[in-house]
């Protein structure tokens, strides 16, 4: 499409926003099947422990927010942990909960891009995925999907800078 001054580059906007959903999607059916691969009885207990109640289920979901700077990505590890089986919906809900508090916390405190990061993951994961074996390589593949979650969600942001003004 043409880029006038009066024309917004649409085919643009819509490349970014449909590409970057898709890798925003594969990142999470990645990372849902990797995390079903490494998890095991331990993982379900520690999330068992951590989501007892609402308030520890909100406290931890607040906690995880504050510390990625994003409610979209707790939102996204919480229904791969569902997906998995390692987290029931009720307890889902009050991590998605604090979730939303930890957003408005992360007002508070210098945003971090995350989505700037998504390549580091992506990076730091794709040898262990490759060359290591057992655990390591289900760690390095819920490494690299995070970083296509972030990258993802980067894509999709930097489609839509062009409707800001």
């Amino acid at each position: 499409m043409e880029n006038t001054a009066n024309s917004l580059p649409v085919g643009t906007i819509l490349l970014g926003l449909f590409g970057g959903l898709a890798l925003f999607l594969f990142g999470m059916e990645q990372m849902t099947e990797a995390m079903k691969s490494i998890s095991g009885p331990r993982m379900k207990g520690l999330l068992g422990k951590m989501t007892t109640n609402r308030f520890k289920a909100a406290t931890a979901g607040a906690f995880v927010t504050a510390v990625i700077q994003s409610s979209s990505v707790t939102t996204v590890l919480v229904v791969g942990f569902i997906t998995a089986g390692l987290m029931a919906l009720t307890q889902a809900i009050g991590v998605i909960m604090g979730a939303n508090i930890g957003t408005t916390i992360t007002g508070w405190i210098i945003a971090i891009k995350v989505g700037k990061y998504g390549l580091l993951f992506v990076a730091l994961g794709i040898f262990p995925m490759l060359f290591a074996k057992n655990s390591w390589k289900s760690l390095g593949s819920v490494l690299v999907a995070l970083g296509f979650v972030f990258m993802g969600l980067e894509f999709m942001s930097s489609a839509f800078k062009p409707l800001r003004s």
